[in-house]
């Protein structure tokens, strides 16, 4: 949300300079000539269906014009610059978002603020302007340790879901820091790129746990009765290993199993817990993001306008910082003016601003601005 032509002249500046400095960060998936590529501009207008036939022509464009955001597409197509129906469509990779924002962690209301849309006037508690009285309030969010932590921890849910379920080697797998709140996990070049929307959308489900029968455990319905049959499969594999250790329920005894269904009110009861059950232990993706094969995502390397803050590949998810390792916007000091007292950390440095005039390294600076809770102050005594 960068708002002032003051505001987008620093900002785009601030961008050129990057792609400068840290073009060799770009990573365009291969082949890069079938691939559609697409840019948000600063006035938010979009523009899709571009082309290049090598990484050198794009970083050439995003040093002359730097746009907003970045954005490559899943598929590859055999006219990636046609309009969609003329494309000719040959494949495209398995790709799935998490975001903090889908996981519900409770402490973001503790670094929550709500930004005007007429006025850009900024309040943290109120969900209309106090300035203007306008209702359509923007809810922008810095996300906290904890957050991440959260998020850590579903992006190696998924992780394991695709490793161990889905049997996709880890190799084959890579993850990324999407530069804001949340984490993208691509798989290239693997038989799953051939599929369609319908097929990817069973995917889905199975890892966010949607739809699980009862069946699948062996459970069946007759009349307002059940019986149990164990699969021949057992239960030591997938969806039913992890229900049944959660509920610890043993995969040896009908008896046992008779009886604990009995306890939790028959299969309606068992039904019911099943479901609450399997959504915590799936994994929260957004499931558009995976079933849409036309897709354009976030190039990785890219700046990402929402943060100021880099795509970046994680090598390891656990001993990656998101807060140091994709920031990389440079640390000349300029003055902003925040909307708003806030505690910042960035680069492993902490930042308590106040509702006036302060001086900042560039890369705190853009955060603010992009987030739109600061605006830039050229001349520190205005």
């Amino acid at each position: 949300m960068i708002c002032s032509s003051i505001n987008i002249d620093f900002v785009k500046n601030t961008f050129r300079e990057y792609y400068y400095k840290h073009s060799n960060c770009l990573s365009v998936p291969d082949p890069i000539r079938a691939r559609e590529f697409g840019f948000m501009y600063f006035d938010n207008f979009v523009t899709r269906h571009i082309s290049f036939g090598n990484i050198g022509e794009l970083i050439a464009k995003l040093i002359k014009e730097p746009p907003a955001d970045v954005f490559c597409s899943n598929a590859y197509y055999k006219f990636p610059s046609h309009p969609i129906q003329e494309k000719q469509w040959e494949g495209a990779d398995l790709i799935f978002d998490i975001d903090i924002k889908d996981l519900g962690v409770n402490c973001m209301p503790n670094h929550s603020f709500y930004v005007c849309s007429m006025c850009s006037n900024c309040t943290q508690k109120n969900h209309i302007c106090t300035n203007c009285e306008n209702e359509k309030m923007l809810h922008i969010y810095i996300p906290c340790n904890k957050c991440f932590e959260e998020i850590k921890k579903e992006t190696s849910k998924l992780l394991d879901f695709l490793n161990f379920d889905i049997g996709i080697e880890k190799k084959n797998i890579e993850v990324f820091f999407s530069g804001n709140a949340g984490y993208h996990m691509y798989i290239y070049n693997s038989s799953y790129n051939k599929l369609d929307s319908k097929a990817r959308s069973d995917i889905v489900d199975y890892i966010m746990g949607n739809g699980i029968m009862l069946e699948t455990l062996g459970i069946n319905r007759f009349k307002k009765e059940f019986f149990i049959k164990f699969p021949k499969g057992g239960l030591s594999l997938g969806w039913r290993k992890r229900l049944c250790i959660d509920l610890g329920i043993s995969e040896k005894s009908v008896i046992k199993m008779k009886n604990f269904v009995t306890t939790k009110g028959g299969y309606q009861g068992f039904k019911k817990e099943i479901d609450s059950l399997s959504r915590r232990l799936g994994v929260r993706i957004d499931p558009n993001v995976t079933t849409d094969v036309h897709r354009i995502f976030r190039l990785a390397g890219s700046i990402n306008s929402k943060s100021g803050l880099s795509k970046i590949r994680c090598n390891n998810l656990e001993s990656f910082k998101p807060l140091v390792d994709s920031c990389l916007l440079n640390e000349k000091e300029v003055y902003i003016k925040p909307k708003t007292n806030l505690k910042l950390c960035l680069k492993g440095n902490n930042f308590k601003v106040s509702n006036s005039i302060e001086k900042l390294p560039t890369y705190a600076a853009i955060y603010l601005i992009c987030k739109g809770l600061a605006d830039i102050v050229l001349n520190e005594k205005s």
